[in-house]
């Protein structure tokens, strides 16, 4: 506390990094939308920021960004045991991913690039409130899966920031080079949620989107009780909203919930099998847009749209609720 007092403390990335804990997540963010610790250029005792009640969407739109700047994540071995933790923490017991000629899951690259993600999410020339901040999309290709033992250069390129009237989309370029070559490159992007006006015009219902057509196949799979634990370490993204009940209820949530990406994951294996014969080589291509949070212990179904290259898809939950949205798979 005294650290961020004086400002040698970010407190959302001390929080972030599990330094700093919250009995009540809905109290902490309403402190830090009224505070803010950084001390004016006079050397007076931090002040009070402006309050949350007040439109900042114009400070934020007339903001600079450096677009095009570049990240080094630095390297990264692809361990065989964190092969084998990966694909155990989301359900895939796929022979390809153990033997002598074994290849990695293709969402394991999410573990060797996280840390690239993070310096992202807190770069200081962003200025993203963390506490604001969802992961909402991830698309993925796959110009080779990854081996155990492949050393794993990551670097990542900020795309885009854009502006909207709910909040920020910052949009960034991930790689993974092994011998020169990249393997895997990722679009993801993060959505900084806009801070809601009181007394605002209301906006206009949205008129029902057309039903679809009925898909060309449906699979079920179940999530299970203790999913998002085994996923956070195997991942390394041990958030608290997804192994601390506590946390994730005083944040609005019932449960904790289970890390975007693991669904992602798990869909995608129920994908390789009715697409690629189970054959995870062939998949090419993953993109998803994460629509609403899932529960451990629930069963989704991954419902699919065939095309040319793959599939369209989308995952939703038992009670019909849309989990994942806009899904697309190509296979080779």
């Amino acid at each position: 506390i005294a650290g961020i007092l004086t400002n040698t403390v970010d407190p959302q990335k001390a929080f972030m990094k599990g330094k700093i804990s919250a009995d009540d997540m809905g109290v902490l963010m309403k402190f830090a939308m009224f505070f803010k610790f950084k001390a004016p250029d006079t050397g007076e005792a931090p002040a009070a920021a402006t309050s949350s009640t007040e439109d900042t969407t114009e400070d934020t739109a007339e903001r600079t960004y450096p677009i095009g700047k570049t990240y080094d994540g630095g390297y990264a071995f692809v361990r065989p045991e964190h092969v084998a933790d990966y694909a155990q923490a989301t359900n895939d017991d796929n022979a390809a991913y153990s033997g002598s000629h074994a290849i990695a899951p293709h969402m394991l690259h999410t573990r060797l690039f996280k840390d690239v993600m993070f310096q992202i999410a807190t770069d200081p020339e962003l200025g993203l409130d963390l506490l604001r901040l969802v992961h909402g999309e991830h698309d993925a290709t796959f110009h080779r899966p990854l081996k155990p033992w492949d050393l794993v250069q990551v670097r990542a390129k900020l795309e885009s920031v854009e502006v909207k009237s709910s909040g920020v989309l910052v949009s960034s370029r991930l790689y993974g080079i092994v011998d020169g070559e990249t393997a895997i490159e990722a679009t993801t992007a993060y959505f900084i949620r806009g801070e809601k006006k009181k007394n605002g015009a209301k906006k206009k219902p949205k008129a029902p989107a057309p039903e679809p057509p009925a898909p060309d196949f449906e699979v079920s799979f179940v999530i299970d009780e203790d999913q998002s634990y085994r996923y956070a370490k195997a991942s390394l993204d041990d958030n608290p909203i997804h192994v601390d009940p506590a946390t994730a209820k005083s944040a609005g949530l019932p449960n904790v919930i289970l890390h975007g990406l693991c669904t992602q994951a798990m869909s995608g294996k129920t994908l390789v099998d009715i697409l690629a014969d189970g054959d995870p080589t062939r998949l090419k291509r993953l993109g998803v847009r994460f629509a609403r949070p899932v529960l451990n212990g629930i069963k989704l179904t991954t419902m699919g749209w065939k095309t040319d290259k793959g599939a369209q898809f989308i995952v939703k939950d038992e009670q019909g609720n849309v989990v994942i949205a806009n899904g697309c798979v190509e296979i080779g």
